[in-house]
């Protein structure tokens, strides 16, 4: 049976009482109280009053016991930490003076300190008071401290079990690799210091930070570095709606916060508390003290504790102003636990629209992707997956992948590569099967391979780690012997791979060749693996369309329909459509490009109304006009599995628009609408804005090159007001002018999820600029800006720049074909010394010249943040280049820097060549030697 850090060792306890107490050693049991009169020190009395060892068998109630209502809350448990020191001081000191405190005094100062809850002396409690009074008189004074204190361990060990359980089952939690996209455990810290508000704590910036999942799994012999659950070396995401956040995330982060301040051991994790750590690393280099880290920690679960009491109040939108925790009881907290188990996929993907980060950076917090021996996935921090992997292997195979102009992306684990020969192919096999870092391949064969090749990538994957397979066969041409072989016996030898014990996922691209596989049902694997099969079909005849068409009425595997550029027609449309009601494993199916009209399109829309597999739907550049969008509209209203609808370069009007206004009223599935290119007005823009007020499921709406006009802008503003979803915007070429502009940047003065906003070739000008840059000042979640050929001028770029000193959100601004010129380059440089969250900076064609390079290069001396800077078409010559030269010398975080296109001489173009290969960071495009 578990004891708990107050059982004492061979007749004393180890730990005084003051200390941070192993919450996940929770048993205890009276046995005897020592309470000696203390002789000398507070400490020893503390001691004294640790000494419980607990007998369950002399309380013949105990299992009859009445249930306590009340919980030991964790400002209870720190109020025993902080005050039962100063409490015994006291104490001492009144012995030591030779006025021992009396029974009311010391109740009294008890009272003063501890303030416990009132709880019925019954049952379990009774029986332990009764054999305390029972006792030899040892002295009232500490059998009174001892008392009060075992009520409240006792309260503790009630909430702490709880708590042990469910973070128990979080860390044995197993998840397949493709529900893993990112690390599944973290917790969230205020960015730094902070007195908690109840009323205005959601104010905070608070940063994410996942945790390193080491272990015996990591823990080869010999090992020199320590392997127990850490926090990641990362600087943190920052959370944009903590108050949502928390809502969502709460009941885990209250486990995974506790989980790191007081330590545990299960299931071959061990975590230290929090206070035997000497320092945290939270980014390279950078340390924090226990105590600083401890406090953030406490903060956070102050307003975890701000939610879970929102929880339980009677208007739970109302924020809670007052200390919640006296309001919090056992039930309430195993109510707010009772559904957490871990995060799924789902949930972890989600994770994603919380977080502040560009475009190219990954959620992967400096953490590995790994897989254990028994084939359990965890992600760990850089120098546990260094100790797990053999480095010689690992390096070879980084060169082998560089070589073929792959991709290996050892975070996650999974190589991207395109093999040529089968010389190269045996090359890579061979340090894949070595390597054991691999978890996920996609390999695309580009040689006339024979089903031979197929059974050497075979015995490779037996010898590696590999879960994920996906296989491109696109180009695969068969020789004459192996064409003699049945179609069953080729399907054999894919079929093999599905049977490999460490494979979870096969996904394999099959070309037109091989359309005879869809007809096959797979054999029953011995374990499970996902088999699925994609068809990408190229130019098809009708007699191959309709053989096609056949098979995929009872197929269960080919998920992954590419059809596009076929012109299969209404016709067409209309044989595939009656081979989807049947089907039901089909996912993904383009359509791209095959002269589809209304008739087509309606016949696809009663399939959408009985199927409930396809997610994904491509139906760009075909002729479908209003009635079609119409009767496609009508199935969105029933259909609850589509997600992606592609209308680009068709030619619905805002009768089509309205239609499907209509029909995202009620759709709750549909996050992606693609309408570019189509002829939609602004009346059309007015029935979707509706839409947008009450929709909640879109996330991205792309109206591209229509005519939406200023009038339409203002009424998409109105939805960006109301709207909680949309975080993509794409209104480019729209005819938008300065009032569209002025009426955009007011919603997203208080819009809250747009993260994305498209305006190029809308001609805003300085105006619409001056609006948008206001807007910038206030909105907090705009990551990309696209403003390019707006005719702005240097008012605009100076109000925008402005911006920018303020703006902490903005990672991407595309300003490209406008007319900034010099003295807007300087402006935006100014900025650039002091901004610190501006990632890409497009300044393609703007004329800036020489003194404009000049003043962005005395930027970059300063800038950390900027890695990416377009310069091309600029009329930059040899001074701004030797400007640029110099500021490389001390820039370390740019890493591409484009020249394109300018007046750069010959030794100036050296210069920064040779500027490029001594800085190891930058890549400069447009200069060579």
């Amino acid at each position: 049976m578990p004891t708990s850090s107050l059982t004492p060792t061979h007749g004393r306890a180890n730990t005084p009482t003051h200390a941070p107490v192993d919450p996940y050693h929770s048993s205890v049991t009276i046995d005897e109280l020592n309470v000696s009169p203390p002789t000398s020190s507070t400490a020893t009395l503390a001691e004294s009053v640790s000494d419980l060892a607990i007998a369950m068998e002399p309380f013949a109630d105990l299992l009859s016991a009445e249930p306590r209502q009340i919980t030991m809350t964790r400002a209870s448990t720190t109020h025993i930490e902080s005050q039962l020191s100063s409490v015994t001081a006291a104490i001492e000191l009144a012995r030591q003076s030779g006025k021992p405190l009396s029974s009311e005094a010391l109740s009294s100062l008890i009272a003063s300190n501890f303030t416990p809850p009132l709880i019925s002396k019954s049952g379990f409690e009774r029986s332990v008071i009764h054999k305390l009074d029972g006792l030899y008189d040892q002295g009232a004074m500490s059998q009174q401290i001892a008392r009060e204190i075992l009520e409240l361990q006792k309260q503790m060990n009630d909430r702490l079990i709880l708590i042990q359980s469910k973070t128990e089952a979080i860390l044995t939690q197993q998840l397949e690799l493709a529900e893993y996209p990112i690390p599944r455990l973290f917790i969230v810290l205020p960015e730094g210091p902070a007195k908690y508000d109840p009323g205005n704590w959601f104010r905070t910036k608070f940063r994410l930070h996942f945790i390193c999942e080491c272990g015996k799994h990591t823990e080869p012999n010999n090992s020199k570095i320590s392997h127990h659950l850490h926090l990641a070396k990362h600087e943190g995401y920052l959370v944009r709606e903590p108050t949502e956040f928390f809502k969502k995330y709460g009941p885990f982060l209250l486990l995974m916060l506790e989980l790191i301040k007081f330590g545990t051991s299960i299931a071959g994790h061990v975590v230290p508390t929090l206070a035997s750590l000497k320092v945290v690393e939270l980014v390279d280099s950078v340390q924090q003290s226990v105590e600083s880290v401890t406090a953030k920690i406490d903060y956070s679960l102050e307003c975890i504790d701000n939610q879970m009491a929102k929880v339980q109040a009677s208007s739970p939108g109302d924020f809670i102003d007052t200390e919640p925790r006296a309001a919090i009881t056992q039930q309430d907290l195993t109510n707010y636990l009772r559904d957490v188990e871990g995060l799924e996929g789902v949930e972890l993907r989600q994770l994603g629209s919380f977080l502040k980060t560009s475009e190219e950076e990954n959620l992967l917090g400096n953490l590995y992707r790994m897989t254990t021996s028994d084939g359990h996935i965890k992600w760990v921090c850089y120098d546990h997956y260094r100790a797990s992997y053999r480095e010689k292997y690992t390096q070879k195979l980084r060169n082998i992948v560089k070589l073929a102009r792959g991709e290996f992306d050892e975070q996650l684990g999974r190589i991207e590569i395109v093999l040529e020969s089968r010389f190269a192919a045996t090359e890579f096999y061979n340090a894949v099967s070595k390597a054991k870092s691999v978890l996920e391949l996609i390999v695309d064969w580009s040689w006339e391979c024979t089903w031979s090749d197929l059974e050497q990538l075979e015995n490779a994957l037996k010898k590696s780690r590999v879960s994920i397979l996906r296989l491109d066969l696109q180009e695969f041409r068969t020789s004459l012997t192996n064409r003699l072989l049945s179609p069953s016996a080729q399907y054999e030898a894919l079929f093999r791979l599905r049977e490999l014990p460490t494979m979870k996922t096969i996904h394999i691209v099959l070309p037109k060749g091989l359309i005879t596989f869809v007809s096959f049902q797979p054999k029953t694997s011995s374990h499970l693996c996902k088999l699925s099969f994609e068809l990408a079909t190229g130019s098809m005849g009708g007699k191959e369309f309709a053989r096609l068409a056949e098979a995929l009425k009872n197929n269960s595997t080919l998920t992954t329909l590419d059809l596009r550029g076929n012109s299969i027609g209404d016709n067409g449309a209309q044989a595939l459509s009656e081979t989807l009601k049947t089907n039901s494993t089909l996912t993904t199916l383009d359509l791209r490009g095959n002269s589809i009209g209304d008739n087509g399109a309606q016949a696809l829309s009663k399939t959408l109304k009985t199927n409930s597999t396809l997610t994904i739907l491509d139906l760009q550049e075909n002729s479908i006009g209003d009635s079609g969008a119409q009767a496609l509209a009508e199935a969105l209203k029933i259909n609850s599995t589509l997600s992606t609808l592609h209308f680009k370069r068709n030619s619905i009007g805002d009768n089509g628009a309205q239609a499907l206004s209509e029909a995202l009223k009620t759709n709750s599935t549909l996050t992606t609408l693609n309408l570019w290119c189509n002829l939609i007005g602004p009346y059309g823009a007015r029935m979707l804005s509706e839409a947008l007020k009450t929709n909640s499921t879109l996330c991205t709406l792309d109206l591209q090159e229509n005519s939406i006009r200023d009038n339409g802008a203002q009424e998409l503003s109105e939805a960006l007001k109301a709207n909680l979803t949309l975080t993509t915007l794409h209104l480019s070429y729209n005819a938008i002018r300065d009032n569209g502009a002025q009426a955009l940047a007011e919603a997203l003065k208080t819009n809250s999820t747009l993260t994305t906003l498209e305006l190029t070739g809308n001609s805003i000008g300085d105006n619409g600029a001056q609006a948008l840059a206001e807007a910038l000042k206030i909105n907090s979640t705009l990551i990309t800006l696209d403003l390019r050929d707006h005719s702005i001028g240097s008012i605009g770029i100076q109000a925008l720049s402005e911006a920018l000193k303020t703006n902490s959100t903005l990672t991407t601004l595309d300003l490209r074909d406008n007319s900034i010129g010099s003295i807007g380059a300087q402006a935006l440089s100014e900025a650039l010394k002091i901004n610190s969250t501006l990632t890409t900076l497009d300044l393609q064609e703007n004329s800036i010249g020489d003194s404009g390079a000049q003043a962005l290069s005395e930027a970059l001396k300063t800038n950390s943040t900027l890695t990416t800077l377009d310069l091309t078409g600029n009329s930059i010559g040899d001074d701004g280049a030797q400007a640029l030269y110099e500021a490389l010398k001390t820039n370390s975080t740019l890493t591409a820097l484009s020249l394109r296109s300018n007046s750069i001489g010959s030794n100036r173009a050296l210069a920064l060549a040779e500027a490029s290969n001594t800085n190891s960071t930058v890549t400069i495009r447009g200069v060579g030697k």
